[in-house]
């Protein structure tokens, strides 16, 4: 199953919680860049990250992809808005430290991704792949909300949005 917002929506919670408009987003797992589409025609600077090259069968790639992890990203992520779905869930526990320490620098760091609540509520099997490369990190809400919170996040999830949202504590 594979889900995201638009980014319209995305933008909405940014203003929702900083009471502005956004102008820059970075999407950390972007796979073609459709969502850095969407961001460009609001206007926003734009940057995305995949590990991997995904096939365009029916358009070009978004030119602001790199092809590089999280772990190994050296510029600055000083974006409005950090977005990612289901990239987290990609790292082991102490990589999910590195890759936080790298967005105290955004404004508001947006995740979806899935949790052993989704899990439970899909009959736990909908959110596995059947042939993982390595284990997903799928936690309860609550361990996620505390996992952003002691990398000096103020955190929440918006059961409405179906989000983490996360703000840096003194952002640098």
């Amino acid at each position: 199953m594979f889900y995201t917002l638009p980014v319209k929506d995305i933008a909405k919670i940014y203003e929702n919680e900083t009471g502005k408009k956004p102008t820059s987003f970075f999407d950390c797992g972007c796979a073609t860049g459709e969502l850095l589409q969407q961001a460009e025609n609001m206007n926003m600077r734009v940057q995305g990250i995949d590990i991997k090259k995904y096939p365009s069968l029916f358009k070009p790639l978004h030119p602001n992809i790199e092809i590089v992890s999280i772990l190994n990203y050296q510029k600055p992520i000083d974006y409005d808005i950090v977005f990612l779905n289901g990239t987290l869930t990609y790292l082991n526990e102490n990589e999910v430290d590195i890759a936080l320490q790298k967005f105290k620098n955004a404004g508001l760091v947006i995740a979806i991704h899935n949790t052993i609540e989704d899990d439970e509520k899909a009959g736990g099997s909908e959110y596995r792949d059947p042939k993982p490369t390595k284990p997903r990190l799928i936690k309860r809400r609550q361990w996620w909300v505390k996992k952003f919170q002691s990398n000096g996040f103020e955190a929440k999830y918006d059961p409405k949005t179906d989000c983490f949202i996360a703000k840096a504590k003194e952002r640098e």
